[in-house]
């Protein structure tokens, strides 16, 4: 794995607008200085502390021209580019579907005030995506509401289940060893959580309510949607570092 100081070099190397484009250049052909000057327009100065700062964090390299010793071309350092892909992948949302497998699968409780849409459908995604992974539980720290017609709506578009959710407060589920308890709500992780889970490490996700954010049910299945798709991406990238580490977050 790349070093983490080399990694915040590439970053600030890359994030000038002609360090990036000289990088782009580079990864499809090498170039000589008098090349990059004819392709940028950069003056000689400018190029060469461009070069330099991309030189530096490990991203490109000189080397001499067998063919005429007063000439060097600029080549990329694809090592570098490969350990820093490597990075991305474990840091995003994997694509693998179902998500990876993991040797020993975690047991999580996604918690919210009263198992509403958020807890729900967090619960049908992780059972849906994760099955080798997650063995996913949802409750409320205060007494349960129905389920929501919007919840039946979202997970019925995906072609997800319903039959198995129902609603619950988490006294219900004290017994359960929790590996992981994920609040949901802004106003649970604010306020002291419940001391039945002190073992199992919390996590925060601050996902929208869809009955606080929009008045009319048209927009509450807007935010639903939004909601589900969130949701899919941060478990996508939850498990993708489980997946690829040993430690949790």
């Amino acid at each position: 794995m790349i070093p983490e100081e080399q990694l915040i070099e590439v970053f600030k190397a890359l994030s000038d607008p002609n360090r990036l484009h000289l990088f782009k250049l580079l990864l499809i052909s090498d170039r000589t200085n008098s090349e990059l000057i004819g392709e940028t327009g950069l003056k000689q100065n400018l190029l060469s502390h461009h070069l330099s700062a991309l030189a530096e964090c490990g991203l490109i390299h000189a080397q001499q021209s067998i063919g005429d010793a007063r000439r060097r071309y600029y080549c990329p350092n694809l090592d570098i580019v490969s350990a820093v892909s490597r990075w991305w992948r474990l840091h995003s949302p994997s694509d693998q579907r179902p998500l990876p497998s993991l040797p020993k699968p975690l047991t999580v409780l996604f918690l919210c005030l009263r198992n509403g849409e958020r807890s729900l459908i967090a619960e049908a995604v992780t059972r849906h995506m994760a099955p080798n992974a997650l063995i996913p539980y949802s409750a409320g720290v205060q007494v349960a509401n129905d389920i929501s017609p919007l919840v039946g709506e979202v997970l019925r578009e995906h072609k997800l289940p319903t039959d198995s959710l129902s609603t619950q407060t988490y006294h219900a589920l004290t017994e359960i060893p929790f590996d992981y308890v994920v609040t949901v709500c802004d106003r649970v992780h604010e306020h002291p959580l419940p001391i039945e889970f002190a073992d199992a490490q919390y996590l925060h996700w601050s996902l929208r309510d869809p009955h606080e954010e929009a008045n009319t049910p048209a927009g509450q299945l807007i935010i639903a949607r939004e909601l589900f798709t969130e949701i899919e991406q941060r478990l996508a990238f939850f498990v993708n570092y489980m997946a690829h580490t040993s430690e949790g977050p």
